[in-house]
């Protein structure tokens, strides 16, 4: 029922919570990438942030729509797989599995091999915690040692009702070669348009700061800025004074 859910849920998000910061640096002294003050404000989002966010969800109980004459039964997937990349392990860990527990299904995550110590810490705090407040032994499991064989297999196995892949591209085509039903996170890095109406300052303090993130390994940073001509010089100035680093020709020649 709800109320289990969510008492179930909350325990498991405050213990992860309550480790944000270990986390935080762990994994950044474990992968060598990312900031560790970021990687706690990454963990403390995708632990008791994530639960706030959904509270007011049900994913349990009929939903009962009577102009429609729609009766719809919230149902569990059953058993997911989920991957977890080197670039945001610990924060995925919380969010995958908190979600995993709000919806009620059990979780098997497979942490990148770079990321594994750390990951399967955090995996056994949520399970200790989950399992402390009422949930079944087992709901949330790990891969300690991961190898790309038996992820394969994994993947492939009939017993898995639901892939969860967040990773390169290689890992999302194998997740949806697979032959179960596989939801994929790739490479997003996406560009950021700013027009002749924007506030071109805000503009340009957002944009650096979101790419300067995390040493920008997210693939929610901005890759790319397309800016209106009538505007680009003063965008580019703006950017600079949020210290932004505008490359010379022979600079980028050099990145390209």
């Amino acid at each position: 029922d709800r109320a289990t859910i969510l008492r179930i849920s909350d325990a498991a998000a405050k213990a992860g919570h309550g480790k944000a910061q270990q986390y935080a640096e762990w994994a950044v002294r474990e992968t060598g990438m990312g900031v560790a003050a970021h990687k706690k404000m990454k963990n403390e989002a995708c632990s008791t942030g994530l639960v706030d966010l959904y509270r007011g969800e049900d994913f349990v109980a009929p939903r009962i729509h009577a102009e429609r004459k729609i009766v719809e039964l919230p149902r569990p997937a059953g058993v997911i797989f989920a991957l977890v990349p080197v670039t945001n392990p610990v924060a995925t860990v919380f969010f995958k599995s908190l979600l995993a527990l709000m919806t009620r299904n059990a979780i098997i995550l497979s942490p990148h091999p770079q990321a594994k110590e750390c990951c399967a810490d955090a995996v056994r705090t949520l399970a200790d915690a989950a399992r402390a407040a009422g949930a079944p032994d087992g709901c949330i499991q790990v891969i300690a040692e991961p190898t790309i064989p038996l992820i394969e297999n994994l993947m492939s196995d009939s017993r898995v009702d639901l892939i969860v892949a967040t990773g390169g591209p290689a890992v999302v085509k194998a997740a949806y070669r697979s032959g179960n039903p596989a939801i994929g996170v790739g490479p997003g890095n996406a560009p950021s348009v700013v027009d002749d109406t924007a506030d071109l300052k805000l503009a340009a303090k957002r944009i650096v700061a979101s790419k300067a993130f995390d040493n920008s390994i997210l693939c929610t940073n901005e890759s790319t800025v397309l800016a209106f001509d009538a505007i680009a010089d003063r965008l580019l100035d703006a950017m600079k004074a949020e210290r932004a680093h505008i490359c010379s020709k022979d600079e980028a020649d050099k990145l390209r």
